[in-house]
């Protein structure tokens, strides 16, 4: 299959007209040039008619046509056409004649003084014409002249082949100068494809200025508003891949750090001790990685446009206390559950919002302080998830910027890396939710909840 061309499609759509055009001045050709050569060649039948009609005498009421033998050799002579005529009364009586002219359709009583009509003498097409000639007694005389088609069809056709000549010359002239002006309108975007394939800096926009035709404009303008978005990620995967590499630098530093020093140390409870240090560095690293791991998963799953499921928050949340009850025991930690009624079935995505109530929980063991209860509930219309804990709690002024990636309020205790909480809110971006930082209610400690739209269940992001 040829590839598409704008060109071409261009050319096949303008050719149609042009056709429809060259066939509509053919058949205009071809009907002037028999309107013209019928006008041309009518009139000399009528001057051999008139000339005939006026050698008509009425003597005594009789009607007679004297012509000279030389004169009627000199009217039947033609080379290329045969010439008949009959001249007879409108009783019948034939005065003179060289063949029998059939007289017009409208008979002998002719209403006009001359009548030009088509015919059959001897087989073959004539063009005729009949004149009346009135005698002074009443008596009348119907004059006919007849001749073959030859000269009209040769003349018709000579004017038709000379138009449609010129009209083919036209056509040709205004195919070829319709496809110069499409090469040229079309040349204007080659400012543009050298700007894409020139000099210019990655995803910069491209030129939308008077120069872009307009036809063009909406087109450029998309492909910005699209470089722009694809820049936008581009800068988010930049400073992503940033941070993480800053994040991760300080804990491999001292990782090796550790190593190196265990590897130095020949006490046998002082190398316990670096070892131990060092697996301890390795688990924040572990933790740090799972982390950015679980944050490249979450952008990645802002750009998934598959359905959302229905989603039980009830039998979510029962799951994800059971899994983390172990771990709050071994803190001294009171980790609970409430379902405080309303709809627990929300639109969503199952395992990420799983993990944003992991953040929430994991965020709450840590920052909760021991023996300090957590309390992990859903509440109704709009239906919201909700975790509550007794630590010190986050101030407001910082309950925006806690939301930012790799942030950590400053003297918070604990080796967090700031991202429970941004992984959180971008899962609630997905979902269309609201995520509320906040005390607890009637006691020290932060409430966070993760609430949703009340559209219902079936809502696509």
């Amino acid at each position: 299959m040829p590839s598409s061309s704008l060109r071409r499609d261009l050319l096949l759509r303008l050719m149609g007209p042009l056709v429809a055009v060259v066939l509509v001045a053919g058949a205009s050709a071809w009907g002037l040039a028999q309107h013209f050569s019928q006008r041309v060649l009518d009139q000399w039948l009528y001057d051999s008619a008139i000339t005939l009609a006026r050698q008509v005498r009425f003597v005594a009421g009789k009607a007679r046509l004297d012509v000279p033998g030389s004169a009627i050799e000199m009217f039947e002579m033609d080379v290329v056409d045969e010439v008949f005529y009959e001249v007879t009364t409108t009783a019948g009586l034939r005065i003179m004649a060289n063949s029998a002219v059939p007289p017009p359709t409208e008979g002998p009583d002719l209403a006009a003084e001359s009548v030009y009509y088509d015919t059959f003498v001897r087989e073959l097409p004539v063009r005729a014409i009949a004149v009346r000639v009135q005698g002074g007694g009443g008596e009348a005389v119907l004059v006919k002249v007849a001749e073959t088609r030859n000269k009209r069809d040769s003349l018709a056709n000579e004017v038709l082949v000379a138009t449609l000549a010129i009209v083919a010359m036209l056509f040709v002239a205004s195919f070829a100068l319709v496809a110069t002006g499409i090469g040229r309108s079309l040349s204007s975007l080659q400012p543009i494809v050298q700007r894409v394939r020139g000099g210019r800096r990655a995803f910069s926009p491209l030129p939308e200025g008077r120069d872009v035709p307009s036809e063009i404009r909406p087109l450029v303008k998309t492909i910005n508003a699209l470089l722009r978005e694809i820049s936008e990620e581009h800068a988010g995967r930049q400073r992503f891949i940033a941070d993480a590499a800053h994040q991760l630098r300080t804990p491999i530093a001292a990782l090796r750090l550790q190593l190196e020093l265990a590897l130095r140390e020949k006490d046998p409870e002082r190398h316990e001790a670096v070892l131990a240090d060092a697996a301890a560095v390795l688990s924040r690293t572990s933790h740090l990685i799972h982390r950015l791991l679980t944050l490249s998963r979450v952008d990645q799953a802002a750009e998934d446009r598959t359905p959302f499921v229905e989603v039980d928050l009830d039998r979510l949340a029962r799951e994800e206390v059971e899994s983390w009850i172990d771990r709050a025991l071994a803190k001294g930690i009171d980790l609970g559950y409430e379902h405080r009624g309303g709809v627990p079935v929300v639109a969503g995505r199952e395992e990420l919002l799983r993990e944003a109530l992991s953040n929430l929980i994991d965020n709450a063991i840590a920052y909760a302080g021991p023996d300090g209860p957590i309390t992990v509930g859903i509440e109704g219309d709009p239906p919201r998830l909700f975790v509550e804990d007794s630590g010190a709690g986050i101030p407001e002024a910082e309950r925006e910027r806690v939301r930012n990636r790799f942030y950590r309020m400053p003297g918070t205790p604990g080796e967090g890396c700031g991202l429970g909480l941004a992984i959180v809110d971008e899962i609630a971006r997905i979902h269309g939710a609201s995520l509320r930082i906040g005390p607890r209610s009637a006691r020290a400690g932060a409430r966070v909840d993760l609430e949703f739209s009340p559209e219902g269940p079936g809502r696509t992001p």
